[in-house]
């Protein structure tokens, strides 16, 4: 089944004044801001969709701020596949609006007050007992693996180092597979911020991730992630948020090249995660 969009083949640019201003002379950023919806978690979306056509899935459930439920909702159109987006009560009454018509239901909890589990949340989406309901959240059904194309799309060039932002660290796992897939001596270094309960990056702060044991092993192998505090991360959006269209939470990956010296031939790609509609 062909779906209403697709994620990907996003453009892979070079800004020579930026490469001017860090010294170097082979740096890109993959700018998947120009994926549907404004961000790679539309990549996310697309393999959940597809994932839930091929098991025959009824419902999907997701916790969302807004843009992942948004992008759920939008691949899932034209399938038989409902989406159930579960926000915080404090949530934006705007953003609530914007899923409530992308959306088959839209659900508010407390979020300050425990973390939920995918079982209680399907229990409350399940309206029958001959629902097949999934949940969309991070590290359950193998999700990381829709970042891989970003690899396939950027690994003639051989990259020396890719840099992206890292909240729960999904992508940075599945960039790791994409690493590993097409046999690329790629350093993957992700950046992530020091608070797990609020941050001016608003999507990298997590109190609790699945794929906490799988980033230290791939540390071990010799990747990086680096955190950052709340005056270093305003810097970083400070100072180039006028580089290219992004959010704090992607401006974050510029935070590198004060932390680590490159050579200045080294092929670097910045992953620009995009800033989605909201």
């Amino acid at each position: 089944m062909e779906l209403k969009y697709k994620s990907g083949n996003t453009p892979l640019i070079k800004i020579e004044r930026l490469c001017k201003r860090l010294g170097l002379v082979n740096l890109f950023i993959k700018d998947e801001s120009k994926n549907p919806f404004g961000t790679f978690k539309d990549r996310r979306s697309e393999y959940i969709i597809k994932s839930g056509i091929n098991e025959h899935i009824n419902k999907f459930v997701i916790i969302t701020s807004g843009n992942a439920g948004y992008s759920l909702a939008k691949f899932a159109e034209g399938t038989n596949i409902k989406i159930i987006n579960f926000v915080d009560r404090k949530i934006k009454k705007s953003i609530k609006n914007e899923l409530k018509g992308v959306s088959y239901k839209v659900i508010e909890i407390d979020l300050s007050k425990k973390i939920w589990t995918p079982e209680e949340m399907m229990a409350i989406a399940r309206e029958n007992d001959t629902e097949v309901v999934w949940d969309a959240i991070d590290g359950i059904y193998d999700y990381q693996k829709g970042y891989i194309k970003i690899i396939e799309e950027i690994k003639n060039k051989k990259p020396n180092f890719i840099i992206v932002p890292v909240g729960s660290g999904e992508a940075f796992c599945g960039l790791y597979e994409g690493i590993k897939k097409f046999k690329l001596k790629t350093e993957l270094i992700g950046v992530g911020v020091k608070a797990k309960w609020h941050s001016f990056a608003d999507k990298l702060y997590t109190p609790w991730t699945p794929y906490e044991s799988k980033m230290r092993a791939i540390q071990k192998e010799g990747h990086k992630i680096i955190r950052l505090n709340e005056t270093e991360v305003k810097q970083m959006w400070k100072e180039f948020k006028n580089v290219i269209d992004c959010e704090p939470s992607a401006a974050v990956v510029f935070s590198v090249f004060s932390k680590i010296k490159f050579k200045k031939e080294g092929k670097i790609i910045l992953i620009n995660s995009g800033k989605g509609l909201f």
